[in-house]
């Protein structure tokens, strides 16, 4: 297992913590949305009223200098307390180079049984408790109705792969842009290779080929997924520029109404109105969402979700009351606020049935009752293999990789720290 990077001593000016207190609980998160930002201010304001002394400090990054900035400074003196995590090998990693604490005892009992079972699940390693989830974001297609019906394209009726392809080229041929693409973070597009295998091998062909069996990541089945993928990237199915895009741009830009499709998470109903020009996106009248499609004869279902399961690791010398604040931060009640406003969806039992917002609702119904969610590939198999992957699937979206040398080069790198 390559843990070198874990281990760099070079310093981040740019990040330093507040030590105005005598326990500084420190929190480092990728949340944008002030919304919730406020509500977990709250959440740190009634803390730490209850407990003089003890200071919550969030400090933010966004998503890539998150990735680029965190491995430091977990070696750092200023480590955080508790800090952002969506599981998988770059957890894995971070537990045995010693930088997480074992919070198994201090969450046990009501606490822990408050989360959905594969919420807490998935921030576990060997059978003990790392972090906590915060919340799901399944990956779905989103879909604007009136470009749709200019392109003569029925979503309800897109059931299969074959009938999304009919879609886009029809879109294409009304002069309508298919598909919104952040691909300049190349993380939205290495979903269409993971749900298409997902759909093609299932939920065992999937756990298999991480343990190496029938080829791996370079079995015939695999390469099949990548293949289509292909054919999706040989129809342009993209906006212009779409390498240039930060998949921010994307969501502000499906809002302003300039592609028929956008595969992202749930939380793109919120970040897009947010970043659209008017402040205000696509109203709901106006949207309508479904499922990745399966793939005839495969062994995935349209319920197998793929979504980016958000958490928070505690770091191994992270005082005592990050967790104890956590039971607050990560309560039901504040996560009730956040689900009424329709803002995430909790992993916390009970809150499904309080979010207004009916898209949100519908998603965390089916993200309630699926029994598989696939965390996204570039942080199961770790960041070394994490971040080839999205490379990977940038390559091919470039046609300047086969699906083939796809495959091959994905299997390679993770033959070589394959737990």
């Amino acid at each position: 297992m390559k843990i070198l990077q874990l281990f760099s001593i070079a310093c981040f000016a740019s990040l330093s913590w507040t030590a105005s207190a005598e326990t500084v609980v420190k929190i480092l998160h990728i949340q944008s949305n002030q919304k919730v930002r406020d509500i977990w201010q709250a959440a740190a304001d009634e803390y730490q009223k209850a407990h003089p002394g003890v200071k919550v400090q969030f400090n933010y990054l966004d998503n890539e200098a998150f990735k680029a900035k965190l491995p430091t400074l977990l070696q750092s003196n200023d480590r955080p307390s508790a800090f952002h995590s969506w599981g998988g090998g770059v957890m894995y990693e971070q537990i045995q180079a010693g930088v997480c604490q074992d919070i198994t005892n201090a969450i046990a009992g009501e606490f822990k049984d408050s989360f959905y079972p594969a919420g807490i699940q998935n921030f576990m390693y060997q059978d003990k408790s790392y972090g906590l989830p915060n919340d799901v974001g399944p990956i779905i297609f989103w879909y604007n109705k009136e470009l749709c019906e200019k392109a003569g394209v029925d979503p309800t009726k897109i059931k299969y792969w074959d009938d999304f392809l009919e879609a886009v080229k029809k879109c294409k041929s009304a002069g309508v842009t298919p598909i919104m693409m952040g691909g300049a973070d190349e993380w939205p597009l290495h979903f269409y290779p993971v749900m298409l295998m997902m759909r093609i091998i299932g939920k065992d062909g999937m756990a298999a080929a991480y343990k190496g069996e029938n080829g791996g990541f370079a079995g015939p089945e695999v390469v099949k997924a990548w293949t289509l993928y292909k054919e999706l990237c040989d129809l342009d199915p993209f906006q212009r520029g779409f390498q240039a895009a930060k998949a921010e741009d994307a969501y502000g830009s499906f809002h302003d109404g300039k592609a028929a499709f956008e595969l992202m998470g749930s939380w793109m109903l919120v970040e897009g109105r947010m970043r659209a020009a008017d402040k205000k996106g696509l109203p709901d009248e106006k949207l309508g969402w479904f499922f990745f499609p399966e793939v005839k004869g495969g062994n995935g279902k349209a319920s197998d979700i793929f979504a980016s399961v958000d958490g928070w690791l505690v770091s191994h010398d992270a005082p005592k009351e990050t967790v104890d604040f956590m039971k607050v931060w990560l309560g039901k009640d504040t996560q009730m606020q956040l689900a009424k406003q329709g803002l995430f969806i909790p992993m916390v039992k009970g809150t499904a049935e309080v979010i207004q917002e009916p898209f949100i609702r519908q998603i965390a119904e089916a993200a309630r009752d699926t029994d598989w969610i696939q965390i996204a590939m570039d942080q199961l198999l770790g960041p070394d293999t994490g971040r080839l992957f999205n490379d990977e699937a940038a390559g091919v979206a470039g046609k300047s990789v086969s699906p083939e040398q796809a495959a091959k080069a994905i299997e390679d790198s993770f033959a070589k720290n394959r737990p």
